[in-house]
């Protein structure tokens, strides 16, 4: 047990300092996803339906700004973009409580949001640059632990404040949540990266990376959207990444509707997944980022899911106790998913991303998780459910086609990355017979 709990706990430097932040910021996230309903329904006297078209409103205006401020983030540094996105967050959650009406809790919302939608890739890039190639997996391992336990730690704390069955306690939710981004802003700004200075005295020892180019603003598609093979690897993510959905909405309302599994069992299979994915996501991302360890995770993920998918289907006309035991096996394969979906996207997308516009890269790559925030659930409610047991036998196809389909997509990712290093090394070919004057020019503009 003590070797387990050491394992857990990252080693001293930035990647610590990266998952503390996390956590606080997961914490005030556990705040806001148990209290978030009950304050915009009785706190400020919305309808459920209200509060989904907010939702929508909001998760697509994030979609759209997301790249945008990843773009940002390269201009001006991951760092100093994450400070000004988590203290944005904090600003827009206290007011929130504030607001009176449909039109004012929808603006809020997609404030918030868009807010949220910067801190992914910015986060992500900071990682990169913070801990270095070498232990950035492992540290987003680290991360995705700790946010687990904070959420859990969050949802708990919220529980006396939404038995008190006021505004004002509704409204210390969303305060408690806007705190917890202070925090980690505060975190995040004593962390330091490569190329930051002290006293304006460059840190010299900091890890040796690519020279970024000051480019002039200029109206023109981002580079990361037009890489296709990166855009088919972020495809496969978002199927994959349909796990949240299965275990958030798709597994609840099946229980509720085509099982007679009590509802006491929802909450126990959260606890299975939480647990498991606390204790083993660290161990999951342990392969490191080559391209076949990448490759084998999404695979591996596909078919958990789609393993978990059948599993689910075997449920619809079997005795209780038959249907909870299955119902437990199908989370733990669901569970394996998840950790084996999020180290191979970790791996793969930091891989094959452009170093130089990295932050750009990550956005692209966070489209995933928010497209699939967007259609997995009508997915899943509609044709899924909808479907009966034949909805999920489909959905376990299309989760293995999906981890199948990663072999495919790495090589071409491979063949586009050994294109750009030959386009680099025949770049700086000292044989090269330009008059002098030429090679400069050449190398020296953008590409």
């Amino acid at each position: 047990m003590t070797f387990r709990l050491s394992a857990l706990v990252p080693p001293r430097g930035p990647g610590r300092q990266l998952t503390l932040a996390a956590t606080v910021d997961s914490v005030g996230a556990g705040f806001f996803i148990a209290g978030s309903i009950v304050f915009f329904t009785r706190g400020l006297g919305l309808d459920a339906a209200s509060v989904g078209i907010g939702f929508a409103i909001a998760n697509l205006v994030g979609f759209l700004f997301t790249v945008p401020l990843g773009m940002l983030s390269d201009r001006i540094g991951a760092r100093r973009m994450l400070v000004v996105m988590y203290v944005w967050r904090a600003v827009w959650m206290a007011v929130l409580p504030f607001t009176s009406s449909f039109t004012a809790f929808v603006v809020v919302t997609t404030l918030v949001t868009i807010g949220d939608c910067g801190v992914i890739p910015s986060l992500r890039a900071l990682v990169s640059t913070a801990v270095g190639a070498q232990d950035r997996v492992r540290t987003l391992a680290f991360m995705r632990s700790w946010r687990n336990a904070g959420s859990t730690v969050g949802a708990a704390l919220t529980a006396p404040l939404i038995a008190f069955d006021s505004r004002a306690a509704y409204a210390a939710i969303m305060f408690l949540t806007a705190a917890s981004y202070v925090v980690a802003a505060g975190v995040i700004a004593r962390i330091r990266a490569a190329g930051d200075s002290v006293d304006g005295v460059p840190d010299v020892v900091a890890p040796a990376g690519p020279v970024r180019v000051r480019r002039r603003w200029r109206v023109e598609v981002p580079t990361a959207l037009k890489d296709g093979p990166y855009l088919l690897l972020t495809l496969t993510s978002m199927v994959l990444m349909a796990h949240i959905t299965l275990l958030v909405v798709g597994i609840p309302l099946w229980i509720s509707d085509h099982t007679d599994v009590p509802a006491v069992w929802i909450p126990v299979l959260v606890v299975i997944n939480t647990t498991l994915a606390v204790a083993l996501q660290v161990r999951f991302a342990s392969h490191g980022e080559s391209a076949g360890a990448g490759r084998r995770a999404l695979t591996l993920a596909g078919l958990c899911l789609a393993a978990c998918c059948v599993l689910v289907a075997f449920t619809a006309h079997v005795p209780t106790w038959a249907g909870a035991s299955l119902l437990v096996l199908a989370v733990i394969a669901l569970t394996g998913g998840e950790l084996w979906e999020a180290a191979g996207s970790w791996s793969l997308s930091y891989r094959y991303a452009r170093p130089e516009i990295e932050g750009q890269y990550m956005s692209v790559f966070t489209l995933a998780p928010i497209a699939e925030s967007v259609i997995a659930p009508i997915a899943v409610t509609t044709l899924v459910l909808g479907a009966d047991w034949r909805g999920w036998v489909g959905l376990a196809v299309v989760f293995a086609a999906a981890g199948l389909v990663a072999r495919p997509v790495v090589g071409l990712l491979e063949s586009s990355l050994h294109g750009r290093a030959g386009a680099v090394e025949v770049a700086s070919d000292p044989a090269d017979e330009r008059p002098a004057g030429e090679a400069v020019g050449a190398a020296s503009s953008p590409t």
